[in-house]
C-alpha cells in the first residue's frame, strides 16, 4: 500500500513537471537592449530588444511592432517597460512574455553630425563664388551656427542668396538647404556681411571743376568699396582726359557721375562731313550747329546752307553720317 502512494506521487510530479516544461515553450523572452542605434522615424521591437522563445512565427511579428518615434538625429531618449508593453498586448493577448530592461535602455537616432566649422565654411565657399571679380574680400558670418545632425543617408546640399541688393557688398542672407537622398532634411537661413577691398582711383589732390584730368591729377589706393553701387568704377585709363563735372576733393575716389567726356567741338565750328560704305566714301564740308562731345549725335549744316545732316562726332574736325 505505502509502496502504490508512493508510486501515485512520482507520477503526479511528472505530471506537473510536464506540463510546466509544454507551458514554458509558449513564454517568450524580450530583453530590452541597454544602448539601440534606430535609422527611421519610428523604430520596432526588433531594432531595440533580443526576442528569444519556440514560437518563432510569433516572434517574428513581435520584432515588426513600431514601439515609438525616433529621436531627432543627434538626440537620444529612455524607452520603458510600460510602453512596450502596451505596445503588444492588444495584439498579443494569448501569449506570455517575459520582458527585461536594463536601468536605462536607451535609443539613439543613427545620424551624420555637420560641424559648425563645416557650415561656416560651406557657406564662405559660396560667398566667394559670387564675388569672384573681386581679388580681395572679407566675409564675416553674422548668425550664431551650432552642430547640426541629419539623418544616415546619401546627403547633399543647396545654398541659395535671398534677394540681391544694389550694393557690391554689405549684408546679406542666404538659406542653406540639406538634403537626403534628394529631399530636403533641414533649412538654415544664414545672415553673412562681405567687404570688398579694391583699388580705386581717386584724385590725388583738390581737381577743380571743368579740369581735363591728367595721369599726375590721379593715385590708386586701396579701398572698401562695400557700400558702393556695382560696377560704379572707372578703369583708370577711362579717367584720364576725361573733365571733371564739379569740384573733386583730394582722396575723393573718382566715379562715373563725378567725371564727363570733355566737349571737343563747338557749335559753329567748320567740320568735315565723311559718308562711308564698303565700297563708297564721300566726304564734304559743313558747320557744326550745336557743341558736343566724342560719340554724340549733332545737326551739322553744309556750306551752302541748304541741307542739314545729322551726324557722330569723331573727333574736334570730323563727323560721320548718322545711318
Amino acid at each position: 500500500m505505502k509502496f502504490i502512494k508512493i508510486c501515485l506521487a512520482l507520477c503526479g510530479f511528472l505530471l506537473i513537471a510536464q506540463g510546466n516544461i509544454y507551458s514554458n515553450t509558449g513564454l517568450i523572452e524580450i530583453r530590452i537592449l541597454p544602448e539601440s542605434i534606430v535609422y527611421q522615424d519610428k523604430y520596432t521591437l526588433g531594432e531595440i530588444a533580443e526576442l528569444d522563445g519556440f514560437d518563432v512565427e510569433t516572434i517574428q511579428e513581435l520584432a515588426k511592432i513600431k514601439i515609438g518615434v525616433s529621436p531627432i538625429p543627434g538626440k537620444s531618449h529612455l524607452v520603458s517597460k510600460y510602453q512596450i508593453s502596451s505596445r503588444i498586448k492588444n495584439k498579443f493577448r494569448k501569449h506570455q512574455f517575459n520582458i527585461t530592461l536594463p536601468p536605462k535602455a536607451l535609443i539613439s537616432r543613427a545620424s551624420l553630425k555637420i560641424p559648425k566649422a563645416q557650415i561656416r565654411q560651406i557657406i564662405k565657399n559660396e560667398i566667394k563664388k559670387h564675388y569672384h571679380q573681386y581679388s580681395d574680400i572679407n566675409i564675416t558670418i553674422k548668425t550664431k551656427l551650432n552642430d547640426i545632425f541629419i539623418p544616415k543617408g546619401k546627403a547633399s546640399y543647396e545654398v541659395k542668396r535671398i534677394a540681391k541688393s544694389g550694393l557690391i557688398g554689405g549684408y546679406n542672407s542666404w538659406t542653406l538647404n540639406f538634403n537626403l537622398n534628394d529631399k530636403p532634411v533641414k533649412k538654415l537661413i544664414i545672415r553673412a556681411k562681405v567687404d570688398v577691398f579694391e583699388d580705386v582711383t581717386v584724385a590725388k589732390g583738390n581737381i577743380e571743376k571743368g579740369t581735363l584730368l591728367q595721369k599726375s591729377d590721379i593715385t590708386i589706393v586701396k579701398k572698401n568699396i562695400s557700400r558702393e553701387r556695382l560696377n560704379y568704377q572707372p578703369k583708370p585709363d577711362l579717367v584720364v582726359g576725361q573733365q571733371a563735372r564739379r569740384d573733386i576733393f583730394k582722396n575723393e575716389a573718382l566715379k562715373s557721375h563725378l567725371i564727363e567726356a570733355p566737349v571737343i567741338m563747338q557749335k559753329g565750328a567748320p567740320v568735315k562731313i565723311i559718308y562711308q560704305t564698303k565700297n563708297l566714301k564721300l566726304t564734304n564740308l559743313a558747320k557744326a550747329m550745336k557743341s558736343g562731345r566724342k560719340g554724340d549725335i549733332i545737326p551739322v549744316k553744309t556750306l551752302n546752307g541748304k541741307v542739314t545732316i545729322y551726324a557722330i562726332i569723331l573727333d574736334s574736325k570730323n563727323v560721320e553720317v548718322a545711318l
